[in-house]
């Protein structure tokens, strides 16, 4: 399922208190179009009139979001074609969707990676797979100072 943040979250509360019937699903999707047009990416047509879920009985079950990563990389493509897949993207869909690693980073306790996917996570643009192209990638070994013990990445 996905998850936003503690931290934004907290961070659009005392929007979500001026604007009080405002749903907290309109307040996301509007923050999150707000935020790739502030990161240079293009403004986006938003309208209002989603409604929440008060009871939790319409949240999206895990499995609809594809994993970090099933252990061999044509496991993983299987996967994200699964995944995507039942949702009637194609493949060229499917790496427009996957170019949204190009802002921000992954978290160690969400996918078991650790570090930005860019050298500027905060900028909309297509750096992701500019350096999936074009970069000489080796496997992490260390983090911190220490041995990696996460995924191979």
């Amino acid at each position: 399922m996905l998850r936003i943040s503690l931290h934004l979250r907290d961070a659009l509360e005392p929007l979500k208190a001026k604007y009080p019937s405002l749903s907290y699903a309109d307040l996301y999707t509007l923050s999150g179009v707000a935020s790739v047009e502030y990161m240079g990416g293009p403004a986006c047509e938003w309208r209002a009139g989603r409604s929440d879920d008060e009871d939790g009985r319409r949240i999206v079950a895990d499995g609809r979001l594809p994993d970090a990563d099933k252990g061999q990389p044509g496991s993983t493509i299987a996967h994200i074609r699964d995944v995507f897949g039942r949702m009637g993207f194609n493949d060229a869909e499917m790496v427009a969707l996957i170019g949204a690693h190009a802002v921000g980073r992954c978290h160690t306790e969400a996918s078991g990676y650790w570090g930005p996917w860019t050298f500027a996570e905060t900028t909309f643009s297509n750096e992701y797979f500019r350096l999936l192209l074009e970069e000489k990638w080796t496997i992490k070994t260390t983090h911190n100072g220490g041995p990696w013990t996460g995924p191979e990445q």
